[in-house]
């Protein structure tokens, strides 16, 4: 039998935003995406996003944490598009370079605050936004194989 490690609010809250964030990207590159030429790019970062959510619902369960209703965590990814419709492509992929390894911070901070037999869960959350950074600095570098990170995450 394995000992659990009691969670403390802290984490259990921060879990519980960070799993809203994911949903709220979803919608947010969704969105974003009838703004770019590279559509199909855009909405597969969305995919990528899904999946970081669904890496942690077994936690979400495993707490009774109840997320908002996705429909109005939908809505305001939709509508927190935070300028970014302006952007061209090689701007966007620049903020996503620039931007995303502070997420990257704060998913290492969730693991820190996570009991032992959490971590497994909350790494597959953080790998998300590594494959997201790989996929733009590839794109950027005109890499041919650019969605590999992401694909890989995916698969």
């Amino acid at each position: 039998m394995t000992e659990t490690t009691a969670a403390s609010t802290e984490y259990l809250d921060t879990l519980l935003r960070y799993y809203e964030d994911e949903i709220r990207g979803e919608a947010y590159f969704i969105a974003l995406a009838n703004y770019f030429e590279e559509r199909e790019k855009v909405i597969l970062l969305g995919k990528v996003e899904r999946r970081a959510a669904e890496a942690v619902v077994p936690l979400l369960q495993k707490y009774g944490l109840e997320p908002r209703d996705e429909a109005i965590i939908h809505a305001e990814g939709n509508r927190h598009l935070w300028g970014h419709e302006v952007y061209t492509w090689t701007e966007f992929l620049t903020y996503i370079v620039d931007r995303y390894p502070g997420y990257l911070d704060d998913f290492h901070g969730l693991e820190s605050m996570a009991p032992d037999e959490d971590l497994d869960a909350l790494r597959d959350l953080t790998e998300h936004e590594v494959a997201a950074i790989d996929f733009a600095k590839k794109e950027l570098a005109g890499d041919s194989d650019s969605l590999a990170p992401l694909l890989r995450y995916l698969g």
